[in-house]
């Protein structure tokens, strides 16, 4: 997909002059590049991806060997999550698709596995019946990228803030067979490089539950996309683990909903399920767990957001 007609500075929203060395706003002043396949418009922000690798692998070399030398069969759930991550992050990926998927679900309840399976399939329905410019924001992994990759015959736009697993996500792609159906692209939802009303559609799975600051990212999505599909999942009002949350506009539906609305959205919630959630237990190698949320067990609500702007 060329996206150079519809590319504009995430800072002033002036438009690009493009060049070998990549793209210029001379309203600004400023430079963005391309590498290797990926567009960076990064104003500012921290790469939780860099600082994953540095944080459990880099300088415990005793703890990583234990990780990939103990057998499968008896390392626990968050140890077996662990090293598939650890695996997707050294681009070894015929590795990482050997751990079934029911293994790397093991930290959650059956509830919770049940909800999220059945949230991601409506998403995608709903997503099957779009056309146009289609934007998955916060894709991570690429877990429901994948996933509707291979329920969408169309070709899409993939938007995190980290450089790094943008690269990695790049060779995994690739490694699929899907890079020529995906540009990704480098950004911080708040500051997104593309003109008004360009995109037809933005969706993404929890990516909203991972964002510190509800008002500014609403009201840039609101600015550059038409539609929004998007599986969030929330806490009621008064959960005693909203006390660990940044933005509680990102975890409670109600306040969520106003928030869109005050954007600019008019906001619907669909398939609407609550499941049960534990606190998911700790790496017995690393002693971390792999969620911060919930800390205590509490009933969280999977929801499908989907709003069209005013």
């Amino acid at each position: 997909m060329d996206l150079n007609n519809i590319l504009r500075c995430p800072l002033c929203h002036g438009e690009l002059s493009i060049s070998q060395k990549g793209f210029y706003c001379a309203a600004c002043g400023r430079r963005y590049k391309k590498r290797a396949g990926v567009y960076d418009f990064l104003i500012s922000g921290k790469d939780q991806w860099a600082m994953l690798g540095k944080g459990f692998m880099d300088g415990q070399e005793e703890l990583g060997n234990r990780l990939f030398e103990t057998d499968e069969s008896e390392l626990s759930p968050s140890d077996l999550l662990i090293k598939a991550l650890a695996l997707w992050y050294m681009e070894e990926f015929q590795e990482f698709e050997k751990i079934p998927r029911e293994a790397l679900t093991a930290i959650y309840t059956p509830e919770y596995n049940r909800a999220i399976e059945n949230s991601v399939k409506y998403a995608i329905e709903l997503l099957k019946k779009e056309n146009g410019t289609i934007l998955d924001l916060a894709s991570g992994m690429g877990g429901f990228l994948g996933d509707l990759l291979k329920e969408h015959s169309g070709n899409f736009i993939s938007v995190d803030i980290s450089a790094t697993s943008s690269s990695i996500l790049r060779q995994y792609l690739s490694y699929k067979g899907w890079d020529n159906r995906v540009t990704q692209v480098v950004a911080d939802a708040a500051k997104l490089p593309f003109k008004d009303k360009s995109i037809d559609v933005i969706t993404t799975a929890a990516g909203f539950q991972n964002m510190q600051n509800a008002l500014p990212v609403f009201k840039e999505l609101r600015r550059v996309a038409k539609k929004l599909i998007a599986l969030c999942i929330f806490m009621e009002e008064g959960d005693p683990n909203l006390a660990h949350v940044s933005d509680k506009t990102l975890h409670v539906g109600k306040y969520f909903k106003k928030a869109l609305e005050k954007a600019g959205w008019e906001v619907s919630f669909e398939n609407e399920i609550r499941a049960r959630a534990e606190p998911t237990p700790a790496s017995k190698i690393f002693g971390v767990k792999p969620d911060k949320i919930p800390v205590v067990p509490t009933i969280f609500k999977f929801t499908t957001v989907v709003a069209t702007a005013l």
